[in-house]
């Protein structure tokens, strides 16, 4: 599990902004790693729990959840330390000259970091709960069974990047500089103002048409997703009217595999395995059925084929 960066200098400033007792070295980096070794160790228990349901896709989500949880965590752990080093408590300072407005200032910042982020530090939080779903949810069966968290995962990305350049725009309009702004790095930050600089004309560091095309793909991933969640919502509901009734064979709908099945009582003639190709489905030995994808256009495809084999009949 890949460990990200935490600023032990905050970390003392902190502490020394609020404590008397002295900072112990790299304790913050300590207690980051306690979290982390914490959440493996659930990880590493559920997979225990459920090894026949984890396959090579979902270990790839639950890395990839694991990695945003830790890259999540410090950047979490840096941002409190930055709000309790701003200035000292009362107990440290004194109550001559304490500047009140800017302790409630402190306070306020305090409570939004706690809104946006206190979850992350909960055993129960928002990264451990996707990952038991996957393990749980026994999404093993074939190349698309994961597809609404891969989904996901993708909105997840494009979403944290929309609130990313939001903020460095909206800090940059603020500031007319990128000095100090957290959501970015140094590096990144010098990129973007030279761009800026040699293309004056987009006015802030991200163009507006980028978080217009990012924007647009978010809105395209979630209809792909309510569009799978329907699908996945139909494949469950058992109704004998779906497809029209063919002797000799039944249709299934499988909303774990996310596939259309076809089982025949009897092998079907050459013909029919020739109409059963023209219309995309494919022998699968392991379910002793003909399948395809249960898609919309599946669907369709599944209910002209059955009123051919009707007319056949």
């Amino acid at each position: 599990m890949n460990r990200y960066e935490i600023n032990e200098n905050i970390a003392k400033q902190a502490k020394e902004m609020n404590s008397f007792d002295d900072y112990k070295t790299n304790s913050a980096t300590n207690g980051y790693n306690n979290y982390l070794n914490s959440f493996e160790q659930e990880v590493d228990e559920l997979i225990k729990r459920y090894p026949d349901n984890i396959n090579e896709e979902a270990l790839e989500l639950i890395e990839y959840y694991k990695d945003k949880y830790a890259k999540k965590l410090a950047f979490a752990i840096n941002k409190s330390n930055s709000i309790e080093a701003r200035m000292p408590s009362i107990m440290i300072s004194g109550a001559g000259n304490f500047n009140f407005r800017k302790k409630e200032k402190q306070n306020n910042a305090r409570h939004s970091f706690w809104e946006q982020y206190g979850d992350l530090f909960s055993e129960d939080n928002y990264y451990i709960n996707k990952i038991r779903n996957i393990i749980t949810n026994k999404v093993i069966f074939s190349d698309d069974a994961l597809a609404i968290e891969k989904l996901e995962a993708k909105i997840d990305k494009l979403t944290e990047l929309q609130n990313k350049m939001k903020n460095v725009n909206a800090y940059y309009k603020k500031h007319k500089s990128l000095d100090g702004c957290e959501d970015i790095s140094e590096q990144n930050a010098r990129k973007l103002l030279q761009h800026l600089e040699d293309y004056p004309y987009l006015q802030q560091p991200f163009p507006s048409f980028e978080l217009t095309n990012n924007n647009a793909n978010i809105r395209r991933l979630k209809e792909r997703v309510e569009s799978l969640k329907k699908l996945k919502e139909r494949a469950n509901t058992e109704n004998e009217n779906k497809y029209i009734q063919v002797d000799g064979l039944q249709v299934v709908e499988d909303a774990t595999d996310m596939r259309i099945r076809i089982i025949f009582d009897n092998i079907p003639n050459e013909e029919t395995r020739t109409l059963l190709k023209s219309y995309g489905f494919k022998w699968s030995p392991k379910n002793s059925a003909w399948q395809r994808q249960l898609t919309g256009n599946g669907i369709y495809s599944t209910k002209r084929l059955l009123e051919e084999l009707k007319e056949k009949n």
